[in-house]
């Protein structure tokens, strides 16, 4: 009797080990996506949430018509190089509006390199090698803007609606009185390529 018992345990082991190890894999994998970078879904090749955002207390707008808005529904990609003077000049700047505001900033590097203002910037990816251009430069310059640094995008995070902001170094007046056009844009439907022209300065390093 004793001998079955033991011949029966034996059996499970195998058993107990590889269920053991399924629930270690599981925990990694868990653990790998509380670690992952936290990123709105544009719509871009691998730029999909890896966990859902908590939810911020509401960072209200008032918009020049009176409407009020919520800035925590929208977010600013901003082009960038480590190797552009010009970004070199416009990141800080950026960076410090963005926080006082308290604006979400998505930095894409284009020389593979972040810059002190954004250390850590995305590195905008092929999805395939029969793809000619990255898809987030397709997604974000493919209507025809020119693809230069810096240039920053105003992107509705919930419809994943992006708007061109401006190419080039400008001032955060300038900036946040384009962004607030932008956010009206959105509101009432106004499609991107039916603005007129991006502004621009002379102040950009094109590629």
């Amino acid at each position: 009797m004793r001998l079955k018992v033991l011949l029966a345990a034996a059996l499970l082991l195998p058993v107990l080990a590889q269920a053991s190890v399924a629930d270690d894999i599981a925990a990694l994998e868990q653990a790998k996506g509380r670690q992952g970078a936290q990123l709105p879904d544009f719509g871009l090749p691998g730029a999909a949430p890896v966990r859902t955002a908590p939810a911020r207390p509401p960072n209200l707008m008032t918009l020049t018509d009176g409407r009020r808005v919520d800035l925590n529904d929208y977010a600013v990609v901003v082009f960038m190089q480590r190797g552009c003077q010009y970004s070199a000049k416009f990141d800080p700047k950026l960076r410090a509006w963005a926080d006082e505001a308290g604006v979400k900033v998505y930095p894409y590097t284009l020389d593979g390199y972040g810059d002190t203002s954004f250390p850590v910037a995305l590195i905008p990816r092929k999805a395939g090698p029969s793809e000619p251009i990255a898809g987030e430069i397709l997604t974000f310059f493919g209507n025809g803007l020119p693809i230069a640094t810096p240039t920053t995008f105003m992107v509705n995070v919930n419809t994943n609606m992006a708007y061109p902001l401006y190419q080039g170094d400008t001032d955060m007046g300038t900036l946040s009185q384009r962004l607030a056009q932008m956010i009206e844009a959105d509101i009432d439907h106004l499609p991107p390529d039916t603005l007129g022209p991006v502004p621009s300065s002379a102040s950009l390093t094109p590629q």
